[in-house]
């Protein structure tokens, strides 16, 4: 009797990966996704190793690792892996968390049912599942689960106030869909959503005390610069470097040539300008616009209670620290609803105006599909003006210079939808035409899901 073989479920994969020259552009990305899912799969199984291998790790010279010759479990599985430790240390925590015995910590795949599924679906990366399960093991829901005090200013936080298992799903679903890049900040806003502004500005006292800039010449005559910046110092250094590197990357497009800088270059290229701006140029830069803004509602900038955002800055932050920031530096802050200027100059006006844009800003937050700071953008109109699109606020929106580019090369429609902008791509990308949520939507609760979710009554 002939022995059985079990074909490699890879091969018919790699058979059309090969083949996928000639395919059409949205047939390439399925495949792309297809192989993505198939490594998430592997990395289940490695992630649930690691776990077992934990628990085979106990302390002293009795632990695997120990007798491995390694320091801890994570090391072992490093040298496993060929990755780095911490990317060990991710794996493990998935897989503890999703696949430990009853005598594991808590906190695993019974607290946070909704991660859990996604994360063994396939869904979720291990980096996303370690960053969203690590800030919602801090809701109140979480820390009684695990038998953990709570203290009331958590509960009375907005996201504190809602159960558990609705922030968890709104939260899961919108990292599901997302980049890594993006789930940072939607975990930022999770955060900020959880700390009770007064615990807020005592952290920020702590970055500010732990601010250093160092200056080192090397043998070779080059200068070392590194620098750890809190927030509000960082905030205008970052404005002033992303409008000049704006500038720097629309003359390199329009340029086209081979000897292009990096973008390393452009940046070391613009603390150069700035110091020498600095140091005497009396004439204004005519391409760096270096305004920094602050959004906040005008209760809060009043009362110093909720959070607020600066430009270029991921983590909300206290309003009381951007009430005072904001008379310190003597900015106007961007409040909603404060703006007494005529805004709408409609069809005769070819560019956007200042107070077009600060109020475009304010409502975009940075580049409307990748996030980028306001700093770093333009205002595209929506309806191109040569087709008769007005310059008017329902017509504007913020693009990065990379993602202008990309709107009007490849022909994407955008619209507005409850407020929210919709890109739309060409048939030519997707022959559905699905719409896809811009930036904000996918890193934020918003706070009418929030109201909704919390009227909704329990899970």
């Amino acid at each position: 009797m002939a022995e059985s073989t079990v074909a490699d479920p890879l091969d018919g994969l790699r058979v059309r990966v090969e083949a996928s020259g000639g395919l059409p552009d949205w047939d390439a990305v399925a495949l792309m996704r297809e192989a993505v899912g198939r490594r998430r799969e592997t990395d289940l199984v490695v992630a649930q190793m690691a776990a077992r291998l934990a628990v085979r790790s106990g302390p002293g010279r009795a632990g695997i690792a120990s007798r491995q010759g390694f320091r801890g479990i994570d090391q072992l599985i490093a040298s496993e892996t060929g990755g780095t430790v911490a990317e060990a240390e991710r794996l493990r925590i998935l897989g503890t968390a999703l696949y430990g015995t009853p005598d594991d910590a808590p906190g695993g795949a019974s607290v946070l049912p909704h991660l859990a599924y996604e994360a063994r679906e396939g869904r979720l990366s291990a980096d996303k599942f370690v960053l969203l399960r690590e800030v919602l093991m801090t809701h109140p829901d979480a820390r009684d689960m695990d038998g953990l005090p709570v203290d009331d200013a958590v509960r009375a936080t907005p996201v504190g106030r809602l159960p558990l298992a609705r922030v968890e799903k709104m939260a899961v679903g919108k990292a599901v869909i997302s980049p890594l890049r993006t789930v940072r900040s939607l975990v930022a806003q999770l955060e900020a959503g959880l700390t009770p502004p007064s615990t807020g500005e005592e952290q920020y006292e702590e970055l500010y005390r732990a601010r250093l800039a160092t200056l080192r010449e090397e043998a070779n005559g080059m200068v070392r610069l590194v620098a750890m910046l809190d927030p509000l110092t960082a905030a205008p250094l970052l404005a002033a470097l992303d409008g000049y590197m704006k500038k720097q990357f629309r003359e390199a497009r329009e340029d086209g040539g081979e000897d292009q800088p990096t973008v390393g270059q452009m940046r070391a290229d613009a603390l150069g300008w700035l110091g020498r701006h600095a140091n005497g140029c009396r004439k204004p830069h005519d391409a760096v616009k270096t305004a920094v803004n602050i959004r906040i509602s005008l209760a809060d900038l009043r009362t110093g209670d909720g959070y607020g955002e600066l430009d270029g800055i991921r983590r909300p932050l206290p309003g009381a620290l951007l009430g005072w920031y904001a008379a310190d530096a003597e900015l106007i802050p961007t409040v909603l609803g404060t703006c007494g200027e005529v805004l709408d100059h409609g069809h005769a006006q070819r560019l956007f105006t200042p107070a077009q844009r600060r109020a475009i800003a304010q409502r975009d937050r940075g580049c409307a599909w990748c996030g980028a700071p306001p700093s770093f953008c333009d205002v595209h109109h929506i309806r191109y003006w040569v087709d008769g699109g007005r310059t008017d606020l329902d017509n504007g929106i913020m693009l990065c210079v990379t993602c202008h580019h990309w709107i009007h090369r490849d022909r994407w429609a955008i619209r507005f939808r409850q407020g929210s902008p919709e890109f739309i791509p060409p048939a030519s990308i997707d022959p559905d035409q699905r719409p896809r949520p811009g930036y904000q939507v996918r890193i934020r609760l918003d706070p009418a899901e929030l109201v909704e979710a919390s009227r909704a009554g329990p899970p």
